[in-house]
């Protein structure tokens, strides 16, 4: 006896089949797994980069003071942190680099130079973003270096900031008469105030007393417009120097400031007129107290 196979059983079976692997296709492609448990689909975060500039290419002198002024943003939240590097050229010191303003002094150099500078900026989500500048480092002109080296001068030494100096004066002028030129009125000729300055302004231990005290020597020393017979006390100068530091003694001996002061025919006569008779050889014991 033989049995007719049924369609209809061969057919449900198929289509079961198929719509079983079909649901299993279709839950993969939406990404559910067998481990999936009902929990929501993770995403990627849509924080978006800072902003950030660290301004325009420069152009500068070697050893100029230099400002930057960088800036940042964020679309979408704040700016928690800055931050300048440095990333090529000769080394700088940049003062308070995690701001986004910073100052720091230009490189020496003899020939042109580059440096690279980079900003960095981070966001209250931590996501980071950079810009850099090129400055351009350029050196000095013969003037602009002897221009540079004046001022550097002018402001080193003991002296340089607690002494304030007349005017030059003209050289010519500053002999017409016995008296000189004395521009701030303080009783001290000003060409005398000036070498006074350079001769003590480098020396160790000068304190603005020393240089009080080497101008009052001076003083003592310079004659009047008319002479005046016994006004100037040789002996008392002789003294008044002795308490000098050694080694202001050794910069300006005594005959030197004599020379300096008595630099004319005209004022040499007006001293000799005006000196007071002393020793020929004078010695610390004439500087000692009489009992």
């Amino acid at each position: 006896m033989f049995y007719k196979p049924s369609k209809v059983g061969i057919s449900l079976h198929i289509i079961k089949y198929l719509t079983v692997v079909m649901s299993l296709v279709f839950l993969s492609a939406c990404g559910v797994t067998s481990h999936d448990k009902g929990e929501p689909l993770s995403t990627e975060s849509n924080n978006r980069l800072p902003s950030v500039s660290a301004g325009p290419d420069q152009t500068v002198k070697v050893q100029s003071n230099i400002t930057l002024s960088g800036s940042g943003s964020d679309s979408d939240g704040s700016i928690v942190s800055y931050q300048w590097t440095q990333t090529s050229g000769k080394a700088v010191i940049i003062d308070n680099p995690n701001r986004p303003d910073i100052t720091f002094r230009a490189p020496k150099g003899i020939t042109e130079q580059q440096i690279t500078l980079q900003l960095t900026v981070t966001d209250n989500e931590g996501a980071t973003n950079s810009d850099s500048l090129i400055i351009t480092v350029v050196p000095m002109t013969p003037e602009e270096a002897g221009l540079a080296l004046r001022k550097a001068l002018k402001n080193a030494g003991y002296l340089a900031k607690v002494v304030t100096l007349p005017p030059k004066p003209d050289r010519e002028l500053a002999i017409v008469t016995v008296e000189g030129i004395d521009t701030n009125n303080n009783g001290t000729r000003d060409d005398l105030e000036h070498i006074t300055y350079q001769g003590l302004n480098m020396l160790k231990g000068v304190n603005l007393d020393t240089y009080n005290h080497m101008i009052s020597i001076i003083n003592m020393i310079q004659p009047p417009a008319v002479a005046v017979e016994n006004s100037i006390n040789k002996v008392a100068v002789f003294c008044s120097y002795q308490a000098l530091p050694e080694n202001v003694k050794k910069k300006m001996p005594l005959r030197f400031v004599y020379m300096i002061v008595l630099n004319t025919q005209a004022r040499k006569t007006a001293h000799a007129r005006s000196v007071m008779s002393a020793p020929r050889n004078l010695g610390p014991e004439l500087c000692e107290p009489a009992e």
